[in-house]
C-alpha cells in the first residue's frame, strides 16, 4: 500500500453529534452542565477504544471554549480555545498518562520530581489559577495503572478538586480502581456500542489505523462482526483484528484451540510469529499483539463453555485454559518476559492448568 499525504483523521469528534453511542452519558453531562451540578471528580470507565477519551476531551472543548457557553454543548471548533483543546496544547487542559515504557503512572507525574515535590506535577498543576479563561480540565489517562502510593497522592485532590476545575480519570474497568479512588468520583459506564453503531465506531478506528496509505483495504460488515465478538468490545482489539493483519493467526490459533490437546509447540510458534509481525523489538506493540491472541483465546474458551452448559456439563479444562488466558492479561501489564510467557502459556494450555504456580517475570 502506498503511504498518504492527508492528515489522519482526527482523535476524536469534533462536535457531540460525532459521539457514536453514549447518549445517556451525553445527556447526563449536558443535565448536569446546565444545571451547574457537574461533579469537581468524575471517573469515567470501559472497554478500550469505547470511547471514554473522546467524551472527556468534548467535555474539555465544551468548558473551554470562549465563544459558546458551556451550558449549549455546542463548543464552536474554530476558536482559538477550541483549537488548543483538538492540537492537546491549551494551557489550561491538564493530560498525564502512563508513559509506554513504564508499567505504572510514575509518582513525579502525579506529584513532581524528588527535587520539585507538591511543586509540579498533576496535583500541583490542577490548583493554578486558569490561564485563559474560568476554568481548567485534568485529564487523568490509563487510571488503572495507578498504584496505591500513586493513587494516595490524589485523595485529597479528588476530595476537594478546586471549583474551577473538572479532574476526570479514565480506566477499562471499576475493580481496576482502588476503592478510595472510587468512593471520591462520580463514575460513568461506558457500554461498548453494538450492532451498527458498534461497527461505524469500528470503521473510525480502522480509518485512523490505515490513515498513512492510500488505498486501505475493505471490509465487510461480518469482518466488523466477527472481530467485536472475539474483542469482546474492546476497539482496539478489534481494530487490529478487522485490519486484515491478523485473519491468518486466528484460523491457525483457533484450530490449536479446537482441538483436545493443544501442541504447544505450534501454539507457541503461532503466537510468536504473530508478535514479531506486530514488531520486531517495540515492547508495546508486540504486548498488544500477545493481548490479541488473548482475546481470540478467551472467546473461544467462553463459547466453548456456554456450549457445554446448554448439555449440561462443566468442562474443567476448559474452564481452567479460559481461567489461565485470563491470567495472561494480567502478567502482560506487569511486563512479563513476552518469550518466557509465551511458552509457559503454550505449555499450560496443553496441559490445561491455570498456572497458579505465581507471576512470570
Amino acid at each position: 500500500m502506498a503511504k498518504s499525504s492527508a492528515p489522519p483523521p482526527p482523535p476524536f469528534p469534533a462536535t457531540w453529534n460525532q459521539l457514536i453511542g453514549h447518549d445517556w452519558i451525553r445527556s447526563a453531562l449536558q443535565i448536569a452542565i446546565r444545571k451547574g451540578r457537574l461533579a469537581g471528580s468524575m471517573l469515567f470507565v470501559g472497554s478500550p477504544g469505547v470511547g471514554k477519551t473522546a467524551t472527556a476531551m468534548l467535555v474539555a472543548q465544551t468548558i473551554l471554549c470562549q465563544r459558546n457557553s458551556s451550558r449549549d454543548m455546542n463548543p464552536c471548533g474554530t476558536c482559538p480555545d477550541c483549537v488548543q483543546v483538538r492540537a492537546g496544547t491549551h494551557p489550561d487542559l491538564i493530560q498525564v498518562s502512563k508513559p509506554a515504557d513504564r508499567t505504572l503512572i510514575p509518582l513525579e507525574a502525579l506529584i513532581g520530581p524528588v527535587d520539585a515535590r507538591l511543586q509540579e506535577g498533576f496535583c500541583h498543576d490542577v490548583h493554578l489559577r486558569p490561564m485563559q479563561g474560568p476554568r481548567k480540565v485534568a485529564l487523568l489517562h490509563d487510571a488503572d495503572f495507578l498504584n496505591e502510593e500513586g493513587a494516595n497522592c490524589l485523595l485529597k485532590t479528588l476530595e476537594e478538586p478546586p471549583s474551577n476545575a473538572l479532574i476526570i480519570l479514565i480506566g477499562t474497568s471499576e475493580q481496576k480502581q482502588l476503592p478510595t479512588i472510587r468512593s471520591r468520583c462520580q463514575t460513568m459506564r461506558f457500554v461498548s456500542p453494538t450492532g451498527e453503531d458498534g461497527r461505524r465506531l469500528l470503521r473510525e478506528h480502522l480509518a485512523r489505523f490505515h490513515a498513512d496509505v492510500d488505498d486501505p483495504p475493505s471490509v465487510t460488515d461480518e469482518t466488523l462482526n466477527d472481530a467485536l465478538e472475539l474483542s469482546a468490545g474492546d476497539f482496539h482489539v478489534a481494530t487490529r483484528l478487522a485490519s486484515g493483519q491478523s485473519g491468518e493467526l486466528r484460523n491457525q490459533f483457533l484450530a490449536q484451540l479446537s482441538t483436545s490437546v493443544p501442541d504447544p509447540v505450534v501454539v507457541a510458534r503461532c503466537i510468536n510469529e504473530h508478535l514479531d509481525a506486530a514488531s520486531k523489538k517495540e515492547a508495546p506493540l508486540r504486548r498488544a499483539a500477545f493481548r490479541d491472541v488473548c482475546a481470540i483465546a478467551v472467546q473461544h474458551y467462553r463459547g466453548q463453555l456456554r456450549a457445554s452448559a446448554q448439555q449440561g456439563r462443566f468442562e474443567v479444562e476448559t474452564q481452567n485454559r479460559l481461567d489461565r488466558t485470563l491470567r495472561v492479561f494480567r502478567e502482560i501489564d506487569r511486563s512479563a518476559n513476552l518469550n518466557t510467557l509465551v511458552d509457559c502459556y503454550a505449555a499450560d494450555l496443553t496441559l490445561a492448568t491455570t498456572g497458579d504456580r505465581g507471576a512470570i517475570g
